[in-house]
């Protein structure tokens, strides 16, 4: 059989590899392919085949252990071609452009795309699947239409009464080859809008190369006066219009002259005498013009792809013909990208090849010149262009046609593409490994590689599109010229989703081509709901057995491990009874029971029996404390008020109930301390049992030294083997510090003191570090000599002392204070004055303020301050990848006065710059915060200080730790 268009080889081999195994597997049929029944598609389309494979039993097709082939059943034909096929993993196409996404196989979706369909590629596809040992086999009928261009000329007929004139309706490049064509006429003289039989004349459709058909269809005019106006339709129905098509063109018909009638039989003399003649001369010398059906093919291209596009020129005579095609970009630019002409082709040539003149890489244009009979000529053009959206996103290609037949010698057809990049999906990312019911995830998709920038992002699980809005990302441009974000979506999985798939489809907009990522839901975790401990009976005694059971119900999946446990010990000499997990048919979720039978014994009154329940990696334990009768029942320590505040009275309750005889001792402790005041117990009235009860209560008064203390009471008593504790720990709230100005304090052996005050903070715990300038001098860590204040809050005075010299002028004290738990950070700071230690601002030497119009020679500047900037890194262990802090101290100057940049290598730092003065208004620092690269180890920070004509810089390196996070994508 003759190969034709984009069909190519049976692959003959490899079918009889398949029918043999088909053959010898004896397969049982429990595979299902779905695929549909018919699909109409139109000529030159990308087509999407389906295939749905069910029936396999895992959730994922090995493709190691499983064959597909696509093949197609020509109409008429007995064989089948073979298009593709994936053997054991291995891919194999026998036709350019096939494609098969191995993802979606392994997913049971062996969709095929098979681009630009031809007329050739119309028939039934057969999808054969093997997954051993079953076969399963699905067929769809593609069915093929290409849609007509209909010309009618001309479309304003003008003639004189009694003369005749044909009206054409070429209707051409059409498939398949059922159209009619009828004519119509609408006339004012009478309704009747038929058209004789007679007067028409339809010739065979001929079929084009590429597989489509032709046809004319003419009517012959013979009008009179009273067909003024009509209008004749030609009306065409082709299985590829959704209505019926009309083109109509107008009749004006007129009068001949009266003066001339005598002329008419001069003229039928004439023309009797010049028929044969000008019958020669119509036949092989009339000037015919050229016919131009322009870039015929998709106007929308896909971004490093070959696509084809189509012109041809026809039906034109003489031979000689110019053709030269433009492009024009969205800078509105036109350039002459090709030009060619018949001139050059040899005269006696009947079939040439001639590429055009190339100026643009991406677009190659191959035409074809052949003479017809009568010598008349055709020019086909095939233009291949691979368009790259960096250089050609929207543009305009014109084919310019010049041509001695011609109205006016050039004829003109353009038309408007644009280039897109379909979107890619990388593998959706989820939060968690373990789904957990009602607990959020977020899944995460990158998508990539597409252009232009907007798209349509949709979530689904399996076909139930998500009601939430997904997140996108604002779209980045990649150094390839394509856009790339993410998009993310929270969902709350429920125990019903175990197996479903996520998906992920995106499109660009206003395209209906759609791709996906799936992500598959794994069996979500259903956290087990577990009752409060029974015991049986409810009043346990000593050395009587006793049980107790524990239901722990709706958890998925089944298995769950429980163990019993007294305190943290196990639980060995009880017997224990659990139940298999059975599954509960109205929550279709798992339920079981556990049991842990025993004596208890005098030690174990008091004690904690635990039940400790093993789901999923994650242990739960729930308590039951034993009471046994005959010995005392402690209850909970009770606190009121419950909002504890410094300096505000509590009160911490504890009854001890059902003990005999009355001697009983009972003890608090605060921490480790015993506490002996403020300790009142009120004894109770003998109950019926003939047994005792009591209630302590412990008052105090909580300072700052008593934050997160634990609050105990032991209980020692005849009839206990051990003491019994309750205990608590106090609900205090944390306070940050309020902290002083540095004061300056003068002392008679030459030394300054430098001191401040931090006071109203809670907890204790706190870090001092004095500076100058940025030398550290002393590091204070939770200082013992901290006071406890009216107000039950800490106080603590931090003092330093210096000996000052003339150095020191201009330099900064500062302190540094840092609470731990309120995680509050305070600077303090104090700019040295001069020698005699004035504190006015107009005795300061150093840079004095600059007033427009004087030069520097005109100040005194201190010889010792040339360069009045210090930068620090105030981030403690600077890492890679992380953000930074640093600060510059800046002399003598306001930070109105001046204007701070900060550098990085040869970059601006755009991020935060804070500018702040000292108290004084003699300095000023400047903060800045940026976040450091990944790979960095070093860098050079420079920061530059301009006030009016002058200008200063520091450069300082700073020295990165390697992070311990690992970053993704």
């Amino acid at each position: 059989m003759k190969r034709r268009g984009g069909l190519v080889g049976r692959g003959h081999l490899l079918c009889s590899l398949l029918q043999c195994l088909i053959t010898t597997l004896q397969l049982a049929g429990t595979l299902e392919v779905q695929m549909g029944s018919r699909m109409i598609v139109f000529l030159n389309q990308d087509v999407w085949l389906p295939c749905n494979i069910s029936g396999y039993n895992n959730r994922e097709l090995d493709i190691q252990k499983m064959a597909v082939t696509w093949s197609l059943r020509i109409p008429g034909g007995s064989t089948e071609n073979t298009l593709y096929s994936v053997v054991s993993g291995k891919h194999t196409s026998y036709r350019h452009g096939l494609q098969m996404d191995e993802s979606k196989l392994k997913r049971g979706n062996a969709e095929l795309i098979l681009p630009q369909i031809q007329i050739n590629e119309e028939g039934t596809y057969v999808c054969s699947v093997i997954v051993t040992p079953d076969k399963a086999e699905g067929t769809k009928m593609i069915e093929i239409v290409a849609q007509p261009a209909v010309i009618l000329s001309p479309k304003e007929i003008t003639i004189e009464r009694d003369r005749e004139k044909t009206l054409s309706c070429a209707v051409r490049n059409f498939y398949p080859d059922l159209i009619d064509i009828r004519w119509q006429k609408d006339s004012k003289q009478t309704p009747n809008k038929s058209v004789s039989a007679e007067e028409i004349c339809t010739g065979s459709s001929v079929e084009n190369g590429d597989g489509t058909f032709s046809v004319t269809s003419k009517l012959r005019l013979l009008p009179s006066l009273q067909d003024n106006g009509n209008i004749y339709s030609c009306i065409v129905d082709h299985k590829s219009f959704s209505t019926k098509q009309v083109f109509s063109a107008i009749l004006t018909v007129t009068d001949l002259p009266q003066n001339l009638g005598w002329l008419a039989g001069v003229v039928a003399g004439l023309i009797a005498m010049c028929g044969f003649a000008a019958f020669l001369y119509y036949w092989l010398f009339m000037k015919i013009q050229p016919t131009l059906l322009a870039f015929i093919g998709n106007t929308e291209l896909k971004h490093m792809e070959d696509s084809e596009l189509q012109c041809l020129i026809s039906g034109f005579r003489p031979k000689p013909l110019d053709v030269a095609f433009f492009i024009m970009k969205s800078n509105n630019e036109k350039q002459k990208i090709f030009s060619w002409s018949s001139k050059t082709s040899d005269a006696e040539s009947r079939d040439e090849d001639h590429p055009l003149l190339t100026k643009c890489e991406a677009i190659k244009v191959y035409a074809t010149l052949k003479e017809e009979k009568r010598q008349i000529f055709q020019v086909s053009c095939k233009i291949h262009i691979v368009p790259d959206v960096n250089q050609l996103d929207k543009f305009e290609l014109s084919l310019e046609v010049r041509h001695g037949a011609l109205p006016h010698g050039l004829l003109v057809k353009t038309a408007s593409f644009k280039v897109t990049a379909p979107p890619s999906l990388d593998p959706i990312w989820c939060s968690t490994d373990m789904p957990i019911s009602e607990e959020i995830m977020t899944l995460h998709c990158k998508i990539h590689s597409y252009f232009p920038q907007t798209i349509d992002v949709h979530w689904s699980i399996d076909d139930e599109q998500l009601p939430e809005e997904p997140f996108l990302s604002e779209p980045k441009k990649g150094t390839n010229g394509l856009f790339f974000c993410t998009s993310s979506i929270k969902y709350l999985p429920k125990a019903a989703d175990s197996g479903k798939r996520l998906i992920c489809k995106t499109n660009l907009r206003g395209s209906h081509h759609c791709k996906e990522s799936v992500w598959t839901m794994k069996t979500v975790v259903c956290r087990p709901k577990i009752s409060q401990i029974d015991c049986e009976p409810s009043v346990p005694e000593c050395a009587k057995a006793i049980t107790l059971s524990c239901s722990v119900k709706d958890f998925s999946p089944s298995k769950c491990d429980i163990c019993w446990r007294r305190g943290f010990e196990k639980l060995t000499h009880a017997q224990i009874n659990t139940e298999e997990p059975y599954l509960d048919t109205t929550s279709n979720l798992y339920c079981m029971k556990s049991q842990a039978s025993f004596t208890p014994k005098s030690e174990d009154h008091g004690e904690e029996f635990v039940v400790e329940i093993n789901h999923c990696n994650k242990i739960t334990r729930y308590m039951h404390r034993l009471m046994l009768k005959g010995f005392p029942n402690i209850s909970d320590i009770i606190v009121d008020p419950s909002d504890a505040e410094y300096g505000i009275p509590l009160s911490f309750t504890c009854r001890v109930l059902d003990f005999y005889p009355q001697n009983i001792n009972i003890q608090w402790f605060c921490g480790d301390d015993l506490v002996s005041k403020d300790v009142l117990t009120e004894w109770l009235t003998m109950d019926q049992k003939d047994s005792f009860s009591l209630l302590s209560r412990l008052q105090m008064k909580p300072t700052a030294l008593d934050y997160d203390k634990k609050i105990c009471c032991k209980v020692t008593h005849k009839t206990l083997t051990k003491p019994i504790t309750k205990s608590l720990y106090l609900n205090l709230p944390a306070k940050p510090p309020i902290v002083s100005e540095i004061k300056e304090i003068s002392e008679q052996s030459g030394k300054f003191c430098y001191e401040i005050s931090i006071t109203d903070f809670a907890p204790c715990h706190i870090q001092v570090v004095w500076f100058k300038d940025w030398k550290k001098l002393s590091e204070v860590n939770d200082p013992s000599d901290i006071l406890i204040e009216e107000n039950k809050l800490c106080s603590f005075t931090s003092k330093i002392k210096i000996n000052r010299k003339e150095s020191d002028l201009g330099k900064t004290i500062r302190c540094d204070v840092y609470h731990r738990q309120t995680n509050s950070f305070q600077e303090k700071s104090f700019v040295l004055k001069n020698k005699d230690f004035c504190t006015t601002l107009e005795q300061i030497p150093i840079l004095p303020p600059v007033h427009m119009g004087t030069s520097i020679s005109d100040r005194v500047i201190s010889e010792k301050v040339l360069t009045p900037l210090k930068i620090e890194c105030i981030t403690s262990s600077p890492k890679s990848g992380e953000n930074v802090r640093l600060r510059c101290l800046v002399h003598g100057i306001k930070a109105d006065d001046a204007y701070v940049s900060w550098y990085k290598g040869l970059f601006p730092v755009d991020q935060r710059i804070d500018n702040i003065n000292c108290n004084d208004g003699s300095s000023f620092i400047s903060y800045v915060t940026f976040k450091t690269e990944e790979e960095e180890q070093k860098c050079e920070i420079r920061c530059e200080v301009t006030m009016d004509v002058e200008h200063w810089e520091e450069i300082y390196i700073l020295e990165l730790r390697k992070s311990n996070i690992t970053r993704s994508e």
